[in-house]
């Protein structure tokens, strides 16, 4: 059964919602999030595989989950998400949608595809972090978790718009925390190289790659490390090689966020 480690739920709220919540590193958020005693709303397209970690969820850790079915490029998702949680004490909220494999040159796919992607990326991220934020600025507790990529920091062929979505999404999280740790609101960036997810499984095994040869790493590892440093924000980068490097290492980009709050909020001081 699932124990309130350390007063999680007390710090951040009783319920914690997924989105992207039904198999890989979604479903292991739900797993360690559950295992902290948070129930969970479970959000994806597929009902199939989000009842199913539903059930592992509840006959392991003994926590309520619930499910939605929900495209999250959907003119309407977030506001279908945010009607979902209204009667829910939020805690943590878990975004992780954005993967893209299609290895397409930009120019060379329909542009319908970049603008599907640029709507789930960036569109559902911007608008839900604006609804959830809001929510949990009035309530001066919760936690907002985006996992990310290490493709943030910079552009590559074959990854213009993935890479484009990533570095976005780092960004506005960025700024996201300084606007709301003084309301006791953590927000959290997850960078990586390569998980190993179903997905990823799938690319491979048409490439016939092993997943072995990657160096992939088990979802569940990265999502207890999330949580574990969710409080310690803005970014945590996993693969983090070099503490001092101003682009990739998590503590001197707090540094740059913090001297760059500082001088805009000096600025801009006389601005509500």
């Amino acid at each position: 059964m699932a124990t309130d480690e350390a007063g999680f739920t007390v710090r951040y709220g009783e319920w914690a919602v997924i989105a992207g919540g039904s198999d890989g590193l979604g479903a292991a958020f739900a797993e360690r999030l559950a295992a902290r005693g948070m129930n969970c709303l479970l959000v994806a397209r597929r009902p199939a595989p989000l009842d199913a970690v539903a059930a592992a969820l509840r006959r392991h850790h003994g926590v309520q989950v619930r499910t939605l079915s929900l495209d999250l490029g959907a003119a309407d998702a977030v506001g279908q998400l945010l009607a979902a949680t209204t009667d829910l004490d939020l805690g943590v909220v878990v975004f992780n949608a954005g993967a893209e494999s299609t290895g397409a040159r930009f120019l060379d796919a329909p542009f319908g595809e970049w603008r599907m992607l640029i709507d789930r990326n960036v569109g559902f991220l911007t608008e839900a972090l604006y609804g959830f934020g809001r929510r949990m600025r009035a309530q001066a507790r919760g936690g907002l978790i985006v996992v990310g990529s290490e493709a943030a920091f910079g552009g590559a062929a074959r990854g213009a718009m993935y890479t484009a979505s990533k570095g976005y999404a780092l960004n506005l999280c960025e700024s996201l925390w300084a606007e709301l740790r003084p309301h006791d609101v953590d927000v959290l960036t997850l960078l990586f190289r390569i998980a190993d997810t179903p997905t990823l499984r799938t690319v491979l095994a048409r490439r016939g790659i092993p997943i072995e040869a990657t160096g992939a790493v088990s979802p569940t590892i990265l999502a207890e490390a999330s949580v574990t440093a969710l409080a310690d924000g803005p970014v945590l980068n996993f693969d983090e090689e070099d503490a001092t490097d101003p682009l990739t290492a998590a503590a001197p980009r707090r540094t740059r966020v913090e001297q760059v709050s500082v001088t805009l909020e000096g600025f801009y001081a006389d601005v509500a």
